[in-house]
């Protein structure tokens, strides 16, 4: 198990969730609880709907779910190569944020503890050509993203 917090949106689905959800079988779906039924009718849509649109979210959440200790894995390994004065305490995907923040502690010599947070742009909602974009399944792609940020970001205004 991770020690750092994981914090999901479990929303937007990708389109490839969306996609699924629409084509499970109905038989597939997961059933739904009373209070899901009263769900659907007061959002005007019908049960199976409603059972898609659950699915669908389950889904979403589990992905981010393991992109985060996916994420938060590659993060903790290139904080013990640089000597364990960096720790993560989170990885947190706000609003609609393109992509995670990996929340970090920061060990400064003779005065305590600094708390900052770099973001990893891992999607784009934007639809502008030209932005970087992170694949959290590339460790070495996201490693030396963060390597660069600490190098030349609050991590090292923190270190002088």
């Amino acid at each position: 198990m991770s020690d750092f917090q994981i914090v999901t949106r479990g929303l937007p689905a990708r389109a490839e969730e969306w996609l699924l959800a629409q084509r499970i079988p109905e038989s597939d779906l997961p059933p739904l609880a009373e209070l899901d039924k009263q769900r659907a009718r007061i959002r005007h849509i019908t049960d199976e709907q409603y059972s898609r649109r659950l699915f669908m979210r389950d889904r979403a959440r589990k992905r981010e779910t393991e992109e985060a200790k996916l994420l938060g894995g590659i993060v903790q390994d290139l904080f013990v190569e640089l000597g364990g004065s960096f720790t993560l305490k989170g990885v947190v995907k706000r609003g609609f944020e393109p992509g995670w923040r990996v929340l970090i502690e920061y060990h400064v010599p003779n005065t305590g503890w600094k708390f900052f947070d770099i973001s990893i742009p891992t999607e784009d909602f934007s639809g502008e050509s030209g932005k970087q974009v992170l694949n959290v399944s590339n460790p070495e792609e996201i490693r030396a993203f963060l390597l660069t940020e600490l190098n030349t970001g609050e991590g090292q205004r923190l270190a002088s």
